[in-house]
């Protein structure tokens, strides 16, 4: 058994852009994290609406909640898969909880595909060091409370620039 589990942590580490993920977190506490460059699937049918709104716009169906630590780069964006034909929404906040504040970033469908920049907003980086997090839920426009299948892919960071080099 030691044996079995150490292989899964080796293999996690060599190949992370497979995620060994579910439906995302059914609860702030329970918030899946995510990492670049890696694949991500689940279903908000298992969930609740936990949220409820994102600042004005309402949280008509289930939520799965993601969360991540910005390293303070511009990145790119988060692009959700839709399985079937339900109307999703992926939003990014700074906070969690009833009211999990004003989306920072948000994308709707309706459509198979649906991707939202991972950026402050008005297309800077986020701020190093904050935790935010993602939603995949119902699109707020439509109050039948929409759930279903979906995947996603985190975006790659983008490569940083030597700005100087010196040996002493």
């Amino acid at each position: 058994m030691k044996k079995l589990l150490c292989a899964l942590v080796v293999s996690a580490a060599i190949v992370p852009g497979i995620a060994l993920a579910g439906s995302g977190g059914a609860s702030c506490a329970e918030a899946q994290e995510i990492f670049p460059a890696s694949n991500y699937a689940g279903d908000t049918s298992a969930n609740t609406n936990f949220v409820g709104a994102f600042g004005p716009l309402p949280s008509p169906g289930p939520d799965a909640a993601y969360k991540f630590t910005s390293d303070g780069q511009a990145t790119g964006s988060i692009t959700v898969s839709l399985t079937g034909s339900w109307n999703g929404a992926i939003i990014m906040t700074g906070g969690c909880g009833g009211n999990a504040g004003n989306p920072i970033q948000a994308a709707t469908g309706p459509g198979a595909t649906i991707s939202m920049p991972v950026d402050n907003g008005a297309g800077g980086p986020l701020t190093a060091g904050t935790t935010y997090y993602v939603y995949i839920t119902g699109n707020p426009s439509d109050n039948s409370g929409p759930s279903g299948a979906y995947t996603f892919v985190t975006p790659t960071p983008l490569p940083v620039a030597l700005q100087s080099f010196s040996i002493n």
